[in-house]
């Protein structure tokens, strides 16, 4: 044990008792009026207790806060100073908030751990992350949430909503049902007035009663905590939007329509279609990749599935439908990426201009094969990313990560969940097909054996919910025409003219999840 590891130490002994001794109630400062009025000796000796405890615990909160904030000016006072004893006080804030949200200096407290949301060491985010979830988790008022979300807010705004994703996720982990909604009062006037006197007097008794009531049991009633929900979706809502407006990170990007897609159901009319609207560019943008454009359509599906949202909407969900199909090729093969230039040509068109080819099963899965490597190859030519930064195209907005796989994989079948089986009765045939076509496109050039599989259970329950989909066995059928893999709109593609060959190469799989 060194010299400098004992205020450390100290500290954390002390945070063992005051976890101990605190109350679960907020002590309140007693004026001069009640300092001056009579009191028992037992409620002196009480009241005497808890002003001590107050004055000691806020000396105590004063040299957490130093601990922490305190830089080392020196190579060797960071010698002296490791990073351990820093962490012992920042895990004894933690479980101070973590056991009494409701006493006194909580904001204090929180204001002091909050900023190591956006540490690089991913110890200490964890550790901030999981003590305000339990927070969030164990508040039953909704005073400390809202607290919790108006700090979180005032840092985003100070680092000018530059901040890491642990910020977000602790954002995104208020747990909020129910909200207030714009309701009219004079609708509630006239319904008031339709009642008859003895009604009207019964009802007044009955809210006088439960008025009593809630303040005898000392809980919070429902509309003051419908209003508190309302309150904090208004701070999440402007740091998700704001962010979302100043074009964010991957990364970031992600946790923020994660945490969109929660509170999906809750988001006001009034904002929808101003979300929808930068959802749709975040799409279209060149720079947005695979895994973050599939978040952005399962959040648009989302909105669009809430029913409140829909009803009032005159947006055309058409256009995400055609995004989502448009993502399944990119990850297929036969679709290409938005690019700068007016050239969108895929690697099917390519293959078939350069051989002279009709576009047949076999070119299609050469490029599918093409399309795999090329997202899922480990390319360190540099010649080759010099090509591609000369040609204002990144090879990286394409690629997807291996160990993302599972992740871009569950995103991709909650948004077909979200689409075809949600609204299986508003789906038309020739959609069905083709995504359907896709799907089994995406199980075959996937190489997580895993994924695969999970894919193709979600085609047998396509298959049994679509009877429709039997047309894609028979190779011999065409209706229309040829089908047209390379066209991102599956209403006019002609997907009843193709057929379910990749069916066939997967069953000679070579893991024994995937052959059937």
């Amino acid at each position: 044990m060194t010299l400098a590891s004992i205020p450390s130490i100290l500290l954390a002994s002390l945070c063992v008792v005051f976890k101990d001794i605190l109350p679960a109630y907020k002590i309140r400062p007693l004026t001069d009026t009640e300092k001056s009025q009579p009191m028992k000796k037992e409620t002196r000796k009480i009241r005497f207790f808890e002003e001590n405890l107050l004055s000691y615990y806020k000396k105590y909160i004063v040299a957490l806060q130093s601990s922490l904030t305190e830089r080392p000016k020196s190579d060797q006072e960071v010698k002296q100073c490791p990073q351990v004893e820093q962490r012992v006080v920042l895990n004894c804030a933690c479980q101070l908030l973590e056991s009494h949200p409701n006493f006194n200096f909580f904001d204090e407290l929180l204001s002091t751990v909050v900023p190591y949301l956006n540490s690089p060491n991913v110890w200490v985010q964890s550790l901030v992350l999981s003590t305000i979830r339990c927070v969030l988790k164990s508040d039953r008022d909704g005073d400390a949430s809202l607290l919790v979300c108006r700090t979180l807010h005032s840092f985003c705004r100070k680092r000018s909503y530059k901040v890491r994703p642990p910020v977000i996720k602790a954002l995104a982990s208020v747990p909020i049902t129910e909200i207030e909604h714009d309701g009219n009062p004079r609708r509630t006037q006239e319904e008031r007035m339709k009642l008859s006197r003895k009604e009207r007097k019964a009802n007044k008794l009955q809210k006088k009663f439960e008025k009593a009531m809630a303040e005898t049991d000392a809980t919070q009633s429902h509309e003051r905590r419908k209003k508190l929900n309302t309150l904090m979706l208004n701070e999440i809502l402007f740091v998700f939007f704001k962010i979302l407006k100043m074009g964010a990170t991957s990364e970031l990007l992600s946790a923020v329509l994660d945490g969109l897609s929660i509170y999906a159901n809750l988001i006001n009319v009034v904002y929808v279609d101003s979300l929808l609207s930068i959802l749709n560019s975040l799409i279209s943008n060149e720079s947005t990749g695979l895994l973050d454009s599939l978040n952005c359509v399962h959040t648009a599906l989302k909105i669009l599935n809430n029913p409140a949202s829909g009803s009032a909407l005159e947006s055309d969900p058409t256009r995400f439908y055609n995004h989502l199909y448009s993502l399944l090729g990119r990850m297929v093969g036969v679709s290409a990426p938005p690019q700068k230039t007016q050239l969108r040509a895929s690697h099917i068109t390519f293959l078939s201009g350069a051989y002279g080819r009709p576009i047949t099963p076999a070119s299609i899965a050469v490029s599918q094969c093409t399309h795999r490597a090329i997202i899922t190859g480990q390319h360190n030519d540099a010649e080759e990313n010099k090509q591609a930064t000369e040609s204002g195209s990144s090879r990286t907005n394409i690629r997807v990560n291996l160990l993302k796989t599972e992740e871009l994989t569950d995103v991709m079948l909650s948004c077909l969940n979200l689409l075809l089986i949600h609204r299986k009765r508003d789906v038309s045939t020739n959609r069905v097909l083709g995504f359907v076509k896709r799907l089994i496109g995406a199980a075959l050039t996937m190489s997580e054996p895993s994924c695969a599989g999970a894919v193709l259970v979600r085609l047998h329950h396509l298959f049994r919910l679509f009877p429709q989909c039997e047309v894609l066995f028979d190779s011999e059928t065409e209706i229309g025409g040829a089908y047209k893999p390379d066209v991102d709109d599956p209403e006019i593609c002609l997907p009843a003219s193709s057929c379910l060959w990749e069916l066939a190469l997967l069953h000679r799989h070579f893991s024994p999840l995937i052959i059937f």
